[in-house]
C-alpha cells in the first residue's frame, strides 16, 4: 500500500469511527465522550499525517536541494567537461553514455542531434528514433500551449532550469525536470531527469495536508499547533472559543493570551513536559481568558511533534464551560442529596442491582429496624424479606423501577425477628459507577391496623344504617348532600321524585313552601342547638305520610360545626293510630251522652208504671180477691214492659 493509499484509509476508518460513535450516544454527557473520542481520533490522524508529510517534505525539500545541487554541479561540470573535451569526441561520447541523467543535444529548430542511452530508457525511443524526432514531439500538448519551446542563437547563454512534462513512446506522460543551456554556437545542451515520483510523493502531502486543514478547519473541537512557544495554526473553532478570529491568534505567544493568569504557571509546566519528552501527551483543564475580558473553562490535549526538525506541540481543545457549570451544579446536587438521604425521617437504602447487597443506608433505617449501619452493609435485601416473596423481589429488582410516586407494599423483618407492613417507593439510580435502586420504606404497619378497624366500624355502621327504618343523610354547612343510607334514598325518591346523588343541593329537590322554615331550624343547628319536629306529606291517594325530623350539628376534634346529620322516622301509623283512638274517644264520649239522656228519658216513662203496680199492690194485699185491681196491674205491667222494649230498641239503634 503505498503512502497515498494508506492515508486514504486512515481518514476512512476514522471518520467511519467518529459517525459510530456520534450515532450511537445523546446527550450532553454523551457529546462531551464523542467529542473527547472525535479528538482523540482527529489526533492520532493528525499526529500520523503530520509526522509523514513532515518526514516527507524534509525529505522531499533535502532531495531536491541536493538534487538541484547536484544537477547543476553536474551539469556545470559536464557543460564545462564537453567544452573542454570538445576535441576528444570519444572521451565526450564516454561522458555522455554512461550520465544517470538523461542528456541530449537539439539545434535551434529543435531537432535531436544527440542523445545518450539513459535519454533513450526513459522516453523509450532508441537512438535511431529520437534522432529523427523534434524536441516538441516528445513534449505534452497542453504543456506545449502554456509554455512553448523557445531556440534561438541569443538565447540560454546561462542554464535555466523548469519542469516540463514528457510523453513515451508508449503514450504515457511523465513528468521531468530539466536543465537547458547553449552549448555550441548552433546547438543547446540539455540534461533531463525523471520527477515522477517525487510529484507522486509532493502530491501525496499536499493531499495529507488538505486533508489534515479540512478535518482542522470543519472540526467541532478547537485544533493548534505551537511552536517556539506561539501559535503557528489555529483553526476557526479553537479562536471562536476565546472570541478571536484565527489570524489573530497566529504568531502570538499561546500562553500569554489566552490563559487566566493563575493558570498560567500550571499550562507552561505541562507545555514544558512534552516538550522535554517527558509524557508523550497530556490532558489537563484551565480557566481561559477570552478577547473581551470574559473568562471560561477549557480542555487541552496535546502531543509533541517535529516540525521542520523543531519541537512543536499539536494537540485539540474543548470548550467545557457548560460542562464545569453542569459538574458544580451535580456537585450541590449531590451535596443536597446527602443532606436529604441522611436527615430523611423514613428509612432509606441503596440496593446494588447486580447482587442486591445493601451499599448505603441512613440512621431512620439503622433505628426502625435495629441493625447497625455496619450490620446493614454486611446484608443483602433478602435478609429482611421473607423466603416467600424471594421470587417477586428477583422480577421486581431485574426489571426497571415503577415510575416515581408508584410503590409496592410487602413484608421487611426487623433485627428482633417481628414483621412489619411497608410500602416501598424505589428510583434507579447510578451511584459510584454502579446501578442502584433507591428504596424509601414506609412502616405502614399501624395504618393497616388502624384502615382494618375503620373498615370494620364502617361496615357495622353502614349494617345499622342499612337495616334500621330511620332516613339518615349528611349535609355540609351549604347543605350539600355528603352521605344517606338507603332508607334517604326511598324517602327522597317516594316524597320528591328525586334520584339523590352525593353532591346534590337540598334547594334543589326540597318543597320551596317548606324551604324557609327548614333554613330557619338549619340556623338553629348550624349555632350548635338540637331541632326535632313533625311534618307530614301529602300522598297521591290523598291520605297523609307524617314523618318524625330530628337535626343535629356534626362537630370535629377541635368542636367545630362542619355540617348537620337529618333523620328521619315515619310516624305514620303512630299518628294514623292516635287519630283512631281521638275518634273513638268522641264516639265512646257521644254514646255515653246518649245512653244517659236515654237514660233518663225512660226512667221517667218506667216511673209512673212503678207507681202505680206499687199502689195497686198495696190494694191487693188488702184484698187479694180484687179482680179490678189485678186487671190494672196487669195492664201497668204491660206498659212497663213496653217501656223496656223500647229502651231497648233505642240502644240499638245507638250502636
Amino acid at each position: 500500500m503505498n503512502y497515498p493509499q494508506k492515508n486514504k484509509f486512515i481518514v476512512i476508518i476514522s471518520l467511519l469511527i467518529m459517525l459510530v460513535f456520534s450515532s450511537l450516544f445523546t446527550g450532553w454527557l454523551t457529546n462531551v465522550l464523542v467529542c473527547i473520542v472525535i479528538t482523540g481520533t482527529a489526533l492520532i490522524l493528525l499526529n500520523y499525517i503530520e509526522n509523514k508529510r513532515l518526514k516527507s517534505e524534509s525529505k522531499i525539500i533535502d532531495l531536491n536541494n541536493a538534487l538541484a545541487e547536484q544537477m547543476q554541479q553536474h551539469a556545470s561540470a559536464l557543460l564545462d567537461t564537453v567544452v573542454k573535451l570538445e576535441v576528444s569526441e570519444e572521451k565526450y561520447r564516454s561522458l555522455i553514455e554512461h550520465a544517470s541523467d538523461a542528456i541530449y543535444v537539439i539545434d535551434f529548430e529543435g531537432r535531436f542531434t544527440e542523445v545518450n542511452a539513459s535519454m533513450c530508457r526513459m522516453t523509450g525511443y532508441n537512438r535511431e528514433e529520437l534522432l529523427q524526432l523534434k524536441v516538441e514531439q516528445i513534449i505534452d500538448p497542453e504543456n506545449l500551449k502554456s509554455e512553448p519551446v523557445v531556440l534561438g542563437p541569443d538565447d540560454l547563454h546561462t542554464a535555466v532550469m523548469k519542469e516540463r512534462r514528457f510523453v513515451k513512446k508508449n503514450g504515457q506522460v511523465f513528468d521531468v525536470e530539466i536543465n537547458v543551456k547553449k552549448f555550441t554556437k548552433d546547438s543547446v545542451l540539455v540534461i533531463a531527469r525523471d520527477i515522477t515520483n517525487r510529484k507522486v510523493m509532493q502530491a501525496g502531502l499536499r493531499e495529507a495536508e488538505l486533508k489534515f486543514r479540512t478535518l482542522a478547519e470543519k472540526s467541532m473541537v478547537g485544533v493548534y499547533i505551537v511552536q517556539k512557544g506561539t501559535f503557528i495554526y489555529v483553526n476557526p473553532r479553537f479562536a471562536h472559543v476565546f472570541g478571536y478570529e484565527p489570524n489573530e491568534l497566529i504568531g502570538v505567544s499561546s500562553v500569554d493570551v489566552i490563559i487566566s493568569e493563575q493558570y498560567k504557571a500550571l499550562t507552561l509546566e505541562h507545555v514544558r513536559a512534552k516538550l522535554s519528552g517527558e509524557v508523550e501527551s497530556v490532558n489537563y483543564e484551565v480557566m481561559g481568558r477570552c478577547k473581551d475580558g470574559s473568562t471560561n473553562w477549557v480542555e487541552f490535549y496535546g502531543t509533541a511533534t517535529q516540525i521542520n526538525d523543531e519541537p512543536a506541540i499539536i494537540g485539540s481543545m474543548i470548550d467545557v464551560t457548560e460542562r464545569k457549570k453542569i459538574e458544580e451544579e451535580l456537585r450541590l446536587s449531590e451535596q443536597k442529596y446527602k443532606l436529604l438521604f441522611d436527615s430523611n425521617p423514613l428509612p432509606m437504602w441503596m440496593i446494588a442491582k447486580s447482587d442486591l447487597s445493601i451499599i448505603a443506608v441512613n440512621h431512620a433505617a439503622t433505628k426502625h429496624y435495629g441493625y447497625t449501619a455496619d450490620e446493614f452493609l454486611s446484608m443483602t435485601i433478602k435478609d429482611v424479606r421473607p423466603p416467600e416473596e424471594w421470587d417477586a423481589m428477583y422480577r421486581g429488582y431485574a426489571e426497571k423501577a415503577p415510575k416515581w410516586g408508584n410503590t409496592i407494599t410487602t413484608l421487611h423483618r426487623k433485627k428482633d425477628g417481628s414483621m412489619i407492613n411497608v410500602q416501598i417507593f424505589g428510583q434507579d439510580i447510578v451511584y459510584e459507577g454502579r446501578l442502584v435502586r433507591l428504596s424509601i420504606a414506609n412502616d405502614i404497619t399501624e395504618k393497616l391496623r388502624s384502615e382494618e378497624l375503620l373498615q370494620k366500624s364502617e361496615a357495622n355502621l353502614q349494617s345499622i344504617l342499612n337495616t334500621t327504618d330511620t332516613a339518615y343523610a349528611l349535609f355540609d354547612k351549604d347543605l350539600k348532600v355528603l352521605a344517606f343510607n338507603h332508607k334517604a334514598v326511598g324517602f327522597v325518591r317516594s316524597q320528591f321524585n328525586h334520584d339523590p346523588q352525593n353532591g346534590d343541593k337540598l334547594a334543589d329537590f326540597f318543597p320551596p313552601e317548606r324551604f324557609p322554615q327548614f333554613i330557619e331550624f338549619n340556623q338553629q343547628v348550624l349555632n350548635g342547638q338540637n331541632v326535632s319536629y313533625e311534618v307530614d306529606y301529602l300522598q297521591t291517594d290523598g291520605s297523609k305520610c307524617w314523618f318524625y325530623v330530628r337535626l343535629f350539628p356534626i362537630r370535629d376534634s377541635q368542636e367545630n360545626i362542619l355540617g348537620l346529620m337529618m333523620a328521619l322516622y315515619d310516624i305514620t301509623e303512630r299518628k294514623n293510630i292516635e287519630n283512631n283512638l281521638k275518634i273513638a274517644y268522641e264516639r265512646i264520649h257521644n254514646h255515653i251522652s246518649r245512653i244517659k239522656n236515654m237514660a233518663w228519658k225512660q226512667s221517667h216513662y218506667m216511673r209512673s208504671p212503678v207507681a202505680n203496680l206499687k199502689g195497686l199492690a198495696e190494694l191487693l194485699k188488702d184484698n187479694p180477691a180484687d179482680t179490678e185491681t189485678l186487671d190494672h196491674m196487669i195492664t201497668e205491667l204491660g206498659r212497663l214492659d213496653a217501656v223496656i222494649v223500647e229502651m231497648a230498641r233505642d240502644a240499638a239503634s245507638h250502636d
